[in-house]
């Protein structure tokens, strides 16, 4: 048994002080007065520093110099793992990008065998693609761009562990495709995707609940015709993520679509790609990587082709926190929220994962000022970064 003493606490509920956490085994046993400690207790004073949920992130394609879609092994996913942890992102999506069927198959196989190991950090996989609009690729490579065939929507919803989440086109697949696979229990959202509303609201109705990494690779709102961006931001039911690292979508605009949204649909997601906690060569950052058959710079905080496209990210999910409260004026106890309370909910994981509260999974991240983290908690274990 362990307690966090002396510091705020995000329950992802409310925001408490003068409260201790009590983790028992991997679970929370409670937020409790100080005087309610156990005197057995590990105590571990946090000195005025604050302690949240572990973070969420439902979408990431690489860290630790790793990408999982070009590495689908075990050992790519660990790496990932233990590079984004340092960021306080406790569980996470690795997230495989539009490839041969036989590299689908083996991230789907690494994926389940990871799980059926017992290793931390994983929740299950997402699938970017290869279902998607070849307009809306961004940097997926269009030679593996198809519509699903029978098989391909079986194999999706095969993992048989953990949360299997799937970004597709809805105007690309055929009908009952998103019902279908809704049915089997995946989520669905939609992205790189030039659909008009009208599509996707009827993909929405079909069971899609998402809309990934919202105003990229996607087709906006216009005087009269609102597209997929209008849709969601229409819908009240639809979660959105988004990337809050200034690049792929400007600060007044996430503003706008905080308040479009409102509190709860709003998920922060990296996209991190390979540079997200990679080292080189006597420290240096990573400033390069491959990415297909194509070169990715990494300049400024953006991942770019020779080109100038984006191609994914180079943040992480404190900075993405820290974002929201400096540059979007959200209030750090809903930043947080964004990071892992409403990502738990999404995968269906809300009673179990993404709040401080009695039963709930012992994965925590402690932050000094300004969202930095300085510790985290994960499976009930201590440990500094």
């Amino acid at each position: 048994m362990l307690a966090l003493t002396n510091g705020t606490v995000y329950t992802g509920r409310s925001v408490e002080t003068g409260k201790a956490v009590v983790i028992e085994g991997e679970r929370i046993a409670g937020v409790v007065p100080m005087d309610e400690v156990p005197s057995d207790a590990e105590v571990h004073d946090l000195g005025g520093r604050s302690v949240a949920p572990g973070f969420v992130d439902l979408q990431v394609n690489g860290g630790g110099g790793r990408l999982f879609a070009a590495d689908p092994t075990v050992e790519a996913i660990e790496a990932i793992v233990a590079a984004h942890l340092r960021f306080g992102t406790t569980s996470l999506l690795p997230t495989w990008m539009t490839g041969p069927p036989e590299s689908m198959e083996r991230a789907a196989e690494a994926v389940r065998a990871y799980l059926e190991r017992g290793m931390p950090g994983l929740l299950g996989i997402h699938f970017e693609g290869p279902f998607i609009n070849a307009e809306k690729a961004g940097v997926h490579d269009r030679r593996w761009i198809r519509p699903p065939s029978d098989a391909e929507l079986a194999r999706v919803a095969s993992l048989g562990r953990g949360r299997t989440l799937v970004t597709l086109a809805p105007e690309v697949v055929p009908p009952g495709a998103i019902r279908g696979l809704c049915e089997r229990g995946v989520r669905v959202s939609l992205g790189h995707s030039n659909a008009r509303y009208a599509v996707a609201m009827q993909a929405f109705a079909a069971g899609a609940s998402c809309v990934t990494h919202l105003f990229n690779a996607m087709s906006g709102m216009t005087s009269r015709e609102a597209g997929l961006v209008g849709a969601a931001l229409d819908d009240p039911e639809i979660y959105a993520g988004v990337i809050a690292d200034g690049h792929h979508v400007g600060w007044p605009t996430l503003r706008v679509s905080a308040r479009a949204k409102g509190a709860g649909r709003l998920l922060l997601v990296t996209d991190a790609m390979p540079p997200v906690g990679a080292t080189m060569s006597l420290g240096a950052a990573m400033r390069e990587f491959a990415l297909g058959d194509a070169r990715i710079r990494v300049s400024g905080g953006r991942c770019v082709t020779e080109g100038g496209v984006l191609a994914g990210s180079a943040i992480d999910m404190a900075t993405a926190v820290r974002n929201c409260v400096d540059h979007v004026g959200l209030p750090l106890a809903e930043a947080l929220r964004m990071a892992s309370t409403y990502p738990a909910e999404y995968l269906g994981l809300g009673g179990s994962l993404g709040r401080i509260e009695k039963g709930y999974a012992a994965d925590l991240v402690v932050l000094e000022a300004e969202v930095h983290v300085s510790a985290i908690v994960r499976g009930g274990l201590y440990q500094t970064v």
